[in-house]
């Protein structure tokens, strides 16, 4: 067997070793070339490589797995039209960006001595992410907005309800006119019944409350980054931003904008990718029939230990917790330093060696 991993994949490489030849790559620099001349069978991937028919024509891929929740990254209907099969890793680091989101409102309360009890957050997109913020949104005591319209269809069509009774299903405007924190959690998505590309945009935006905070962790191209700016003035939001539209040459002004501003690692814990690990090892399992088992990712995995239930009533000690073992002002500290890179390129490669070099983070919720 000859495959192909990601060297952001963790400890899979390590794993996979002992059936196939296994080559590690960087995830922008892969090739054709390379897949054919070393007839790579099995490609796993992370977001930053673009799998499609310019780097698959005739190699002889069978296997992609994405470690990644989202799959834009991914030309599944190329993979189909191959009969090359296809795995996700979905909800991997659904934790690790909604404790990003609630570390955001924590910090942003407390910076602006604002009380939980008197906010509504509006969370858009209710999949596996959307439902853990809205859960830890509702043992700290918010109001909940959520919409989600493929999901409210959904619901409609099978007679069933995934929306908890602690949340109010509403259409996207009352959300970002009556709440006072957004946060998006959508695919990025150019078709289709419901597409997502620039969802947030001048028609909507301005809808925003005065003073509100936007925190935007899904990706770049749901939102309208120029709107975002104009409307950060006009109402003296407050912005956190994880995602960039044009990925690793990020939008300078959005960034010094920003409350909070990291380099698409809201998803990067350290648990976050074990899991995404154990997804892409039972995914290769379930393809080859094989039984490939890791102790170390188990032990890792059982190792997770999430706060109790009764730690909410302290929002001051989550948000300490949080500080403590996400360290996301570092991050942001860190990535600051980009603004000081004149050459794009340059900047680029920076974005790049921050995700790539992201150090061990462990989730606490």
């Amino acid at each position: 067997m000859i495959i192909f991993i990601d060297n952001q994949i963790y400890l899979l490489d390590e794993i996979l070793s002992g059936v196939g030849r296994v080559y590690s790559f960087e995830g922008r620099k892969l090739t054709n070339k390379e897949l054919k001349e070393k007839r790579c069978e099995f490609l796993f991937v992370r977001s930053t490589t673009k799998v499609n028919q310019i780097l698959l024509e005739e190699t002889s891929v069978r296997f992609v797995g994405t470690a990644t929740s989202g799959i834009d990254h991914i030309d599944t209907d190329y993979l189909k039209k191959r009969n090359i099969a296809f795995a996700e890793a979905k909800g991997c680091n659904a934790n690790s960006v909604a404790e990003y989101v609630i570390y955001s409102i924590l910090s942003w309360l407390k910076t602006n001595n604002l009380q939980l009890s008197e906010q509504t957050i509006g969370i858009i997109g209710f999949g596996n992410i959307g439902t853990l913020v809205a859960k830890y949104s509702y043992l700290l005591g918010l109001k909940i907005l959520v919409n989600d319209p493929p999901l409210l269809e959904k619901m409609q069509e099978s007679s069933t309800n995934p929306f908890p009774n602690y949340t109010n299903y509403c259409e996207l405007e009352k959300l970002l006119s009556e709440a006072t924190i957004i946060t998006n959690h959508v695919p990025l998505t150019e078709t289709g019944k419901y597409p997502t590309k620039n969802l947030l945009n001048k028609e909507n935006l301005k809808l925003l409350q005065n003073n509100a905070l936007f925190i935007h962790t899904s990706r770049g191209g749901v939102v309208d980054e120029d709107v975002l700016l104009e409307m950060k003035r006009e109402k003296k939001l407050t912005l956190v931003v994880d995602v960039w539209k044009n990925e690793p040459f990020i939008n300078c002004k959005l960034l010094e904008s920003s409350y909070i501003a990291t380099p698409h690692i809201a998803g990067y814990s350290y648990d976050g990718k074990i899991r995404g690990t154990k997804l892409m090892v039972d995914a290769f399992n379930k393809f080859t029939g094989l039984s490939i088992r890791s102790n170390l990712l188990e032990n890792e995995l059982n190792s997770y230990k999430p706060l109790q239930e009764i730690y909410y009533k302290k929002p001051q000690l989550i948000f300490e917790k949080l500080n403590e073992s996400r360290k996301i002002m570092e991050d942001f500290e860190q990535f600051k330093k980009i603004l000081k890179i004149k050459n794009e390129i340059e900047r680029g490669k920076y974005f790049d060696f921050l995700r790539i070099n992201y150090p061990i983070r462990r989730e606490i919720l």
